[in-house]
């Protein structure tokens, strides 16, 4: 009997038809956990994935943006929300294993280079692990660290505004080949968009020509 990561009740390997979507050949997440996981659904911002009945949310509309689109697969709930807690801040590493169908066949059909989006090492050494890549190695996806991070602040201490307003904080961790023409930034929650988009314009800047995201959470 195999026994759900987030609840750890016994799993029933029959899967409803509502599940079956997540559900992977290795059984993870019971069903009741699974359905607290809200899939995002229209009518979505094509540019960050919010939902807004324009074509541009609000938060779009006369920004300058380097990146080029970004989408979401989930709704940050109050579910999500005890998830990453749990995952990020105290730091159960195995449960950030249970997005990896998704996550597969999202990146299978894209074939883009994949680059996570980095951490500190001040506050990789805080949790132990960096949330994205801890993500990517349990999907067995194959991904390039291109970016670093400097420390700062950390973005749930900062309001809208200060998210909105921050300064660079990435930079090249080393010489990107001029085959990169297109790059897939991947981040676990998608907010204001600050983090993503100053990432692309680092990747922009060096020469790469298109840079979109996959967030698990928006």
């Amino acid at each position: 009997m195999i026994n759900c990561l987030l609840c750890l009740q016994p799993v029933k390997q029959a899967a409803s038809w509502e599940i079956s979507w997540f559900l992977s050949e290795e059984v993870l997440c019971c069903a009741n956990c699974l359905m607290g996981f809200e899939k995002l659904t229209g009518p979505l911002c094509i540019m960050c994935s919010r939902e807004s009945a324009d074509e541009f949310c609000k938060d779009c509309q006369g920004r300058e943006l380097y990146l080029d689109s970004n989408q979401s697969l989930y709704k940050y709930n109050d579910f999500a929300k005890e998830y990453m807690k749990r995952f990020k801040f105290q730091g159960d590493y195995v449960i950030g294993a249970i997005f990896q169908k998704e996550l597969k066949k999202y990146f299978a059909a894209s074939k883009t280079t994949i680059v996570p989006i980095p951490v500190s090492e001040v506050r990789k050494l805080e949790r132990g692990f960096n949330q994205t890549t801890a993500i990517l190695k349990q999907s067995d996806l194959h991904y390039e660290e291109f970016l670093a991070k400097k420390h700062s602040e950390k973005q749930s201490k900062k309001t809208k505004r200060e998210r909105l307003e921050t300064e660079q904080v990435f930079y090249l961790a080393g010489e990107i080949g001029s085959s990169e023409k297109e790059i897939i930034l991947f981040d676990d929650i998608y907010t204001t968009g600050s983090t993503l988009n100053l990432a692309a314009q680092v990747l922009k800047e060096s020469g790469v020509k298109k840079v979109s995201s996959l967030t698990i959470f928006r």
